[in-house]
């Protein structure tokens, strides 16, 4: 009878423990910011899911860069305004009303090698949900003066749900 006890007390504690860790871990409030950026990234992962094209921004063999907005401004800041052609051709993109902040991300993914028109095997993916809905991809190449538009394609996204108050 004393060993029914003591298991029995043991077994309640540990569902006790496991009870009010969960709820501990549930309770705990995150900034503003991280939350925020976690939203961000929520969108910008449904984006991605939307255009199989896209597995290449995953893939940890190749060699990808990510650019928000903030970031092209430093780079012009940086160069004194030489890359400008480059960073004026990706940057009116993030002109308009959005879902989250859209990205900019530059890959060197295996396959695409230079030609005529484009020397350099890099491409540019300019990821964006609309504030309707609607995931967006505007696939660029850098040509002789900037970001050359090769490809855009819009699909109904989906709703990712704000989570961070009010």
């Amino acid at each position: 009878m004393k060993k029914e006890v003591l298991y029995g007390g043991v077994i309640l504690s540990f569902i006790l423990m496991l009870v009010f860790s969960s709820s501990f871990v549930q309770a705990k409030k995150i900034s503003k910011e991280e939350c925020f950026e976690r939203f961000n990234d929520e969108v910008i992962q449904d984006v991605k899911s939307s255009f199989p094209e896209l597995k290449v921004l995953d893939n940890p063999n190749d060699y990808v860069q990510e650019y928000t907005h903030s970031d092209l401004n430093k780079a012009m800041m940086a160069t004194g305004g030489t890359a400008a052609p480059y960073i004026d051709s990706v940057q009116h993109l993030f002109q308009g009303t959005f879902t989250g902040f859209p990205r900019f991300f530059v890959a060197q993914p295996d396959g695409i090698i230079g030609n005529e028109k484009y020397e350099s095997a890099y491409v540019g993916y300019f990821l964006y949900q609309t504030s309707d809905k609607i995931n967006g991809m505007v696939k660029m190449r850098p040509g002789k003066t900037g970001w050359d538009i090769v490809d855009k394609k819009e699909v109904k996204g989906k709703v990712i749900p704000w989570k961070c108050g009010k």
